[in-house]
């Protein structure tokens, strides 16, 4: 290709991406006054900046809720800009996998908690795998500086269970922040506990947007091609070692801080081939990937013990069940968004959005007081939930209560010390010294404690 022809490109896709942009700020403006019903899209690749409810919307505005959920998903699965990261390539359109997708580029964990972090676009010399390889746009990794860090499930501030799929292959996580959230932890250098201790009670810029990612090696899956895969450099638990492997995308956890909900919005997706559908008889005649199709129940307790599991060699399989319902409501929008998107992502499914709801006296669209808290009795779905508000693969053994979702459990982080906005990761993998004596250990939770010793010494 001639220069020119490079330059006029470089002119079309900047031209493209401007009106991209302005298309998206007058479809902001013209949403002020919010479709009723609302409208199926996936033709943006802009994450909504806020949920748009009616103004004087009578009822459960769940559909709104689970509408910005698919929006934010769609924007997050577009394939990103070549060389940019977090930013959506304006000339091609979701459901192209042939480059990273916008959620892969946000900046890992690890990323961040080392001793250089670099700054959004670039890449750091240090990689968890350790092998004198260099990370760029096109890498994704699913490691830890720490041997146990991306294979535990989240509790109230520790890790609490691994995930073995039926094939035996541990379930990988990824956790990642958009450029919003990173700049200002990098900015301040929050990734030094020192820091955040200091800058407690940390209050995120609206807009600031987290990722958590589960994902299985693909080998021994069925129906490989219903899913979302690529290659990834997977951590072996038990020597440290990274091998590139073929890694299918299984849930995605999606929280974003809005000017109307400064208590974030929980978004959760999964793959439907995760585990059968709850309390609708007969079990589908298909294979999961977390359970054999049989019927069988879920065990009690986890065969595999708490966290570290008994053996990483050889995981207990057992199958896993989704013990309530996905809303009807839910299901409903999962169906027409499924149809508007096709592809791999017709196979995935929307189980839950959890939002702060608005007290007596504020309207129906908000904003909700910064004060109000993230417990049940002020969220959907609350106190005496009959609805799923658990993912499967990131919250397998915490979904009977409520007590246990998302925003009660991130609701804590924002009374412990330090607090920190409802994102625990800043919390239990910050930076110190040297490991935290027993007077800090003193003023964290027991399992927060807990767990930093277990990061700490696993390096």
């Amino acid at each position: 290709m001639t220069p020119l022809a490079v330059g006029y490109l470089g002119l079309v896709r900047c031209v493209a991406f401007l009106l991209c942009n302005l298309a998206l700020h007058d479809v902001a403006f013209a949403q002020a006054s919010c479709p009723n019903p609302p409208i199926v899209s996936t033709s943006s690749s802009q994450v909504p900046n806020d949920v748009c409810v009616p103004s004087g919307f009578g009822g459960n505005p769940i559909q709104f809720f689970d509408d910005f959920s698919w929006k934010s998903f769609a924007a997050l699965v577009w394939p990103a800009l070549a060389g940019q990261r977090g930013r959506p390539d304006p000339m091609k359109k979701v459901g192209d996998t042939s480059r990273p997708l916008v959620f892969e580029t946000f900046k890992a964990d690890w990323e961040l908690f080392q001793a250089a972090p670099t700054s959004w676009n670039t890449f750091p010399a240090a990689n968890p795998c350790g092998d004198g390889t260099t990370t760029g746009f096109n890498d994704f990794l699913l490691a830890s500086f720490s041997k146990f860090g991306n294979l535990g499930e989240a509790g109230f501030g520790n890790l609490v269970h691994a995930l073995p799929a039926q094939s035996k292959a541990w379930v990988r996580y990824a956790t990642a922040f958009n450029e919003t959230a990173y700049k200002q932890i990098f900015d301040a250098k929050l990734y030094i506990m020192s820091n955040l201790t200091a800058a407690s009670p940390l209050t995120f810029q609206n807009n600031s947007l987290n990722v958590k990612s589960s994902w299985i090696v693909m080998t021994g899956i069925a129906h490989p091609e219903r899913y979302y895969t690529r290659m990834a450099k997977v951590m072996d638990p038990v020597t440290g070692a990274c091998t590139d492997m073929r890694v299918g995308l299984v849930g995605l956890h999606i929280v974003q801080k809005t000017s109307s909900r400064p208590q974030w919005i929980w978004s959760s997706f999964e793959h439907v081939d995760n585990v059968p559908p709850a309390a609708q008889g007969a079990p589908t005649p298909l294979s999961f990937a977390f359970n054999d199709g049989t019927g069988g129940a879920m065990p009690a307790t986890d065969p595999n013990g708490g966290f570290p599991p008994n053996d990483w060699s050889n995981p207990k399989v057992y199958n896993v069940t989704r013990v309530k319902p996905i809303h009807p409501s839910t299901q409903t929008t999962n169906a027409a968004y499924q149809q508007a998107l096709g592809g791999v992502w017709q196979f995935y499914q929307l189980v839950m959005t959890q939002w702060p709801v608005s007290p007596q006296g504020v309207p129906p669209e908000g904003p909700v007081p910064a004060s109000q808290p993230g417990t049940p009795l002020f969220t959907f779905p609350g106190t005496g939930a009959t609805t799923a508000f658990a993912n499967t693969t990131l919250e397998t053994w915490d979904q009977n209560t409520v007590i246990k979702g998302c925003m009660n459990c991130h609701n804590t982080a924002t009374a412990n010390s330090p607090s920190t906005d409802f994102v625990w990761t800043l919390q239990d993998h910050a930076l110190t010294s040297t490991i935290l004596s027993a007077a800090t250990r003193a003023k964290q939770s027991a399992p927060l404690a807990a767990l930093k010793r277990l990061l700490e010494e696993n390096r």
